[in-house]
């Protein structure tokens, strides 16, 4: 029988969150550091915030909002999906599919695409939010869809990548691959690089697929499993495949972070340090919020150290967010604080109070020095930096 860990960040995390299954307020072990005090020398401004619904504060599927030609595809837990301003937080249409969700979203090629937790796949026309065909896939979907432009890509909880039709949702093609017996609950969605859907698994291994076909033209073993039990034998690669240049950088929980060159498919580096949260950058700095609630940059050419951040240890640190141009990167922690690190230095040069408590995860806005918050709340927040 199969065995499944709802987790997010380590096996043998505390709950600081009020439900009783909400994993997003889970935080590393040992006692909660201060919120630190910082000699601000870059500012954040609210934009706008918008209220999606529920909230998360009892589930345990967090559903990523993708950013498309100036709008933001965005759902809640409970099946209210919505279509926004990136630049205004209005909402241009929404639509309630009465349904819990698992899996969201997915969006591109004027379709925005989510999955239920009855692994039904649902598309709609991202344009006016009608829905344009639902279908079974047989499976619980976990991963954020992703859109080529042929294929809507899933992946589910048993170990199944599937190539779905864009225009009707038919499935075109399977991959199977086994489980282990105890795996973290969650997986990376596919990162598509030249018509190929780059899959990271449970196993420790990393397959290119053909999108169009199916077949598996490589694979790869990053991560071995190692100790005496399963839970220490753990090493899924959960956090999403992380492109910079000609690298794909691929973290394993329990594992190492791994540099694969995009020529040659060997690892350029290792490092050995854990994540499940996602990766990004500034440069050439690679970005991590590792699996010990430190924030540290890399070198991405040679994986050498450049700085580790301790003073939010314990919070419950999202994933960094690379802000480009800036110079700087944004995490948050479970009580809603957001801070900007130098990217170059790992020093703190900002501080804001955000409301809608935990900061679940940062995305991208569209446009330079600006980002969204997804909160525990159910709320988006954009923001922009001012130094």
């Amino acid at each position: 029988m199969k065995i499944r860990l709802v987790l997010l960040t380590a096996v043998t995390l505390s709950l600081l969150g009020c439900g009783k299954s909400a994993i997003h307020f889970m935080r590393e072990g040992g006692p909660v550091a201060d919120a630190p005090k910082v000699e601000q020398t870059a500012s954040l401004h609210k934009v706008w915030r918008r209220g999606l619904g529920a909230g998360y504060r009892n589930s345990n599927f967090l559903l990523t909002p993708s950013i498309q030609d100036g709008r933001i595809y965005a759902a809640e837990p409970r099946g209210r999906i919505f279509a926004l301003d990136a630049q205004t937080g209005k909402v241009i249409w929404k639509h309630d599919l009465d349904q819990p969700l698992a899996a969201g979203m997915g969006a591109g090629q004027n379709r925005a695409v989510v999955a239920t937790r009855e692994g039904e796949v649902v598309a709609l026309d991202a344009e006016r939010g009608e829905i344009q065909w639902r279908q079974k896939m047989g499976t619980e979907i976990l991963a954020r869809p992703v859109l080529t432009d042929q294929r809507v890509l899933l992946r589910s909880g048993d170990g199944q990548v599937i190539g779905a039709d864009l225009n009707s949702g038919d499935i075109v093609w399977r991959v199977r691959r086994s489980v282990p017996a105890l795996t973290v609950r969650g997986l990376s969605a596919p990162l598509v690089i030249d018509n190929v859907a780059l899959i990271g698994f449970a196993s420790g291994r990393l397959s290119g697929i053909d999108i169009g076909s199916g077949a598996e033209l490589w694979s790869a073993r990053i991560f071995r499993a190692k100790g005496s039990n399963e839970v220490n034998r753990l090493v899924d690669i959960d956090a999403d495949p992380y492109r910079m240049g000609e690298r794909l950088v691929i973290a394993g929980f329990q594992a190492k972070i791994s540099a694969l060159s995009l020529k040659t498919r060997r690892i350029d580096w290792e490092s050995d340090h854990s994540t499940l949260r996602p990766l990004s950058s500034v440069g050439e700095i690679l970005l991590v919020t590792t699996d010990d609630g430190s924030v540290r940059g890399f070198d991405a050419v040679s994986g050498a150290g450049v700085w580790s951040q301790s003073a939010l240890l314990g919070r419950g640190v999202s994933g960094p967010y690379g802000l480009g141009e800036t110079g700087l990167a944004v995490v948050g922690d479970y009580k809603g604080i957001l801070y900007l690190i130098d990217a170059q230095t790992g020093g703190l040069v900002g501080r804001k109070k955000g409301s809608g408590g935990a900061v679940l995860g940062i995305f991208g806005a569209g446009a330079a020095g600006q980002f969204i918050t997804l909160s525990e709340n159910g709320s988006l927040t954009a923001w922009s930096v001012a130094n």
